[in-house]
């Protein structure tokens, strides 16, 4: 998630103005399961930290975000509540709320400002598009409906950005914590919740499968999981991760019906990562029939696995019908990015995309293949 600052302001500790705990958490539903903090407010300098002196922020980030699973949980509507009573300042609706690229130009997006009557005034950013349920002048009551959760602004995916201030003038953060202020502005905080967990995970049948995918949860296969054994699509997994920490593992293993190791693929975490999507992937020929499984470990433990099963008479409507894969299995990829006939797109194993026309650095990657007839995956590894 990326945000901007709404004002260049002055950074102001709550015990600065004598504040007493008045606010509310400004989200429906239960932390942990329908929404998580993945930023606080920085608190470094130089570089960032939060309240807690963790990683839970980036650098300049003055507010907090609150982060729900996806775009289909932000269909479903997530309410955004008044973190306390006042008077609504400030709105502003109608903009895209399906941002994933984080344009610092598209500021808040959506958004509500509210002035409280000791001063405060409370900011929630990224709304719904036309969800806003107030206008300027309104006067409202803590825990009032504002608006639902959305992706507009300079997000990436769907949150409620809140920011604080004081006298309108300046930041402050409504936490407390070693690194930040003694005393909090929430009569009840929540959680400062650094553990790992598998939000979501599951099987793809797609060869060009894409970050955006995940986000919307759009799936190609329902449980039970059952593919055929051969096909020009990619069989990805993929996995919706909170918590990562630095320096551990996170490993993927592929499973034949005889539990024989099929494919692994290890790597280490160069950051933490607070709100992580992973995914990879088999292109999948001639496998046996029978129960396969996919196990994901992180720091040497299984945290999340799923069973599919091949068989011959599965359906083939979600598989491409092309032979691009056999087709260019063999060429370069000097051959494949040169020619004029193809859309070809290179992606590291954590689905990011990579510039193929600089030096690729060692590794696993994947190659994405289209033309007029239809796409396909294949996975290479350069030296």
């Amino acid at each position: 998630m990326k945000n901007i600052l709404l004002f260049s302001l002055i950074f102001l500790s709550s015990t600065s103005v004598f504040a007493q705990d008045f606010l509310q958490t400004p989200i429906e539903g239960t932390q942990g399961e329908e929404w998580i903090i993945v930023n606080y407010v920085d608190w470094g300098n130089p570089g960032f930290q939060d309240h807690k002196c963790g990683t839970k922020s980036y650098d300049g980030h003055e507010g907090t975000d609150f982060s729900i699973p996806s775009f289909k949980h932000m269909d479903e509507g997530v309410k955004v509540y008044a973190a306390a009573s006042g008077r609504v300042t400030f709105t502003k609706d109608g903009e895209f709320d399906r941002e994933t690229d984080g344009d610092v130009t598209k500021l808040l997006g959506n958004y509500v400002g509210i002035k409280h009557p000791n001063k405060y005034y409370t900011y929630y950013g990224h709304l719904r598009k036309n969800s806003i349920s107030v206008a300027e002048g309104d006067s409202v009551t803590v825990g009032d409906l504002i608006g639902y959760v959305g992706s507009s602004g300079n997000s990436t995916d769907p949150h409620l950005h809140f920011e604080v201030y004081y006298d309108s003038l300046y930041v402050v953060d409504p936490f407390s914590g070693t690194c930040g202020n003694p005393s909090s502005l929430f009569i009840d905080p929540a959680a400062y919740d650094t553990s790992f967990k598998v939000w979501e995970s599951g099987l793809h049948l797609k060869s060009d499968l894409t970050i955006n995918d995940l986000r919307e949860r759009i799936v190609t296969i329902e449980k039970p999981y059952t593919i055929a054994p051969s096909s020009d699509s990619s069989l990805n997994f993929w996995a919706h991760l909170l918590g990562l920490r630095k320096g551990k593992e996170l490993s993927l293993t592929w499973y034949t019906p005889d539990a024989t190791e099929w494919f692994n693929y290890t790597f280490t975490l160069d950051q933490d990562y607070w709100y992580y999507y992973y995914f990879s992937y088999i292109n999948h020929q001639d496998l046996a029939e029978g129960e396969w499984t996919v196990e994901l470990e992180y720091d040497g433990n299984k945290v999340a696995n799923e069973n599919f099963t091949v068989s011959k008479t599965a359906s083939q409507a979600n598989l491409s019908k092309t032979n691009l894969c056999s087709d260019y299995s063999k060429s370069k990829l000097t051959e494949l990015l040169t020619n004029p006939q193809l859309e070809v797109n290179v992606y590291d194993m954590q689905g990011k995309s990579v510039d193929a026309s600089y030096p690729i650095a060692p590794g696993i990657y994947s190659i994405s293949i289209a033309d007029q007839n239809g796409l396909c995956t294949l996975k290479r590894g350069m030296k």
